[in-house]
């Protein structure tokens, strides 16, 4: 998300004086961190049951490895949550208040 608030006007040349700065909003690096700890954790989760896993079957065994994703995927993704919020609180980066709202 762009913080557009304090931007110097256009020159004469029709750029900008100072350099834009672009602002990551804390919930895309939640969502972002969230993403990549989630697929690993699928993926570590499903090859642990296939190294690992005791099935009976062919099926019994993927059944197995898709449980073990659904769970490790959902581990990572709580996890990788919870460091992204972190990562968004440790850079100090907050959102901008919007100055249209009207007080009661």
């Amino acid at each position: 998300m762009e913080d557009t608030d304090h931007q110097s006007p256009l020159g004469a040349s029709g750029t900008t004086q100072s350099p834009r700065i672009r602002t990551i909003d804390p919930s895309e690096s939640v969502t972002g961190v969230g993403i990549v700890f989630g697929i690993l954790g699928a993926v570590i989760g499903a090859v642990s049951t296939a190294l690992l896993g005791d099935a009976s079957s062919v099926g019994s065994w993927i059944a197995y490895c898709f449980i073990a994703a659904l769970a490790g995927g959902s581990a990572g993704i709580v996890i990788g949550g919870m460091f992204g919020a972190i990562f968004g609180v440790i850079r100090g980066v907050t959102i901008p208040a919007r100055k249209d709202r009207k007080t009661q």
